[in-house]
């Protein structure tokens, strides 16, 4: 069947043009969730909710090149999707990671509060921006991300061991440079 009349029927609410839908582009929808997706049931799961979505876009929409619409569809569900398995991944060794921060940052008040003066926000750039680059990036990835040392490692090409003796020494000077603006560490 003809994209046209696949989108036609789906646009007058007949179920008929989204079981043509699926027998056309299931392959299609499979293959770029495939490309982006490492779990099976992930990417069965984002074909799945691809076909949904245009089921209920169209109406109002009304794609000219469908083919290309589905991919799309497909295509975002499953970038989302492996953007959210990255967050889950991380977020036990961001838990981790950020409980290490604010060893050297408690001072009695929460975060929220220190973040809404935007004190200690802007001291951690100056800090940042006065270190040399490698620092710099070793000090983002563990902090900002999360990453572990392992991958810290094998990102940046540099030992572990460096990076084991790296992290506590710039714990230590951005302790030092929180204290010299008035921050209890």
């Amino acid at each position: 069947m003809k994209d046209e009349r696949i989108v036609e029927l789906i646009y007058n609410n007949d179920e008929k043009g989204l079981h043509e839908a699926e027998a056309k582009y299931r392959g299609l929808c499979r293959s770029v969730a495939d490309s982006i997706l490492d779990s099976d049931e992930d990417r069965e799961e984002c074909v799945n909710d691809a076909f949904l979505a245009v089921w209920r876009n169209i109406p109002p929409e009304k794609p000219k090149n469908f083919r290309a619409y589905i991919a799309r569809l497909v295509k975002n569900i499953a970038l989302k999707r492996s953007r959210d398995n990255m967050a889950w991944k991380r977020r036990a060794n961001y838990n981790a990671a950020g409980d290490e921060l604010l060893e050297i940052i408690e001072d009695g008040r929460t975060i929220a509060e220190e973040y809404e003066s935007k004190r200690i926000g802007e001291i951690i750039n100056a800090f940042l921006a006065g270190l040399p680059k490698r620092d710099r990036d070793i000090f983002v990835l563990r902090f900002w991300y999360g990453d572990t040392v392992p991958s810290i490692s094998k990102s940046m090409g540099v030992s572990e061991s460096l990076i084991r003796s790296l992290i506590p020494r710039l714990k230590k000077k951005l302790a030092e440079e929180l204290a010299k603006e008035g921050i209890m560490v």
